[in-house]
């Protein structure tokens, strides 16, 4: 049998196997509903970021070593929006899962990320919308902001993050 595939390298530092390989992304499609209004919170990509500068876009990044990929999540979340994922899923009622995501994206495009995709639907009833507070430098998030899902759905986002949303409500909140 024949593959295309490129064969991982490890190299040895300080005595170490490191093993160079695709890398693995989180991307959380986060939804709130309030007061009947269905929202998403996009942050606005910084200068410091290599690609996408300027537009909005889903929060998300790499897996960290040493951390699961719903910790990844719960980090990605807090630092690019300054939501805290787990007080929220006690504070609000939650539909979704975060131990598993609804789509593993491995094409290998672009950059050969390996992206998990996490749908998170959070029903505030008549509850504002949290506060958002990116903790990272505007250099990567220079702001973030809720907007409405229909809105959102009409932008060019980074990375095609318009298609994103819209395939996650429909094959997962249809």
């Amino acid at each position: 049998m024949k593959f295309k595939s490129t064969p991982n390298r490890c190299l040895l530092v300080e005595g170490k196997e490191i093993w160079i390989s695709r890398s693995v992304t989180v991307l959380p499609v986060l939804f709130c509903v309030s007061k009947g209004i269905q929202y998403v919170p996009l942050g606005l990509r910084g200068t410091d970021l290599p690609e996408g500068v300027g537009q909005w876009g889903l929060p998300g990044g790499y897996l960290d070593y040493d951390e699961t990929t719903t910790e990844a999540l719960y980090r990605e979340v807090w630092e690019e929006l300054g939501l805290d994922i787990p007080q929220m899923v006690q504070d609000y009622r939650f539909e979704g899962d975060l131990d598993h995501p609804y789509e593993v994206y491995s094409a290998p495009l672009r950059r050969q990320n390996v992206t998990l995709k996490y749908a998170l639907m959070f029903h505030l009833e008549n509850a504002d919308l949290p506060i958002l507070n990116p903790q990272v430098s505007q250099g990567e998030v220079a702001e973030a902001k809720w907007f409405e899902v229909e809105e959102a759905l009409n932008m060019q986002l980074a990375f095609n993050h318009h298609e994103v949303i819209k395939d996650c409500l429909t094959r997962r909140y249809a």
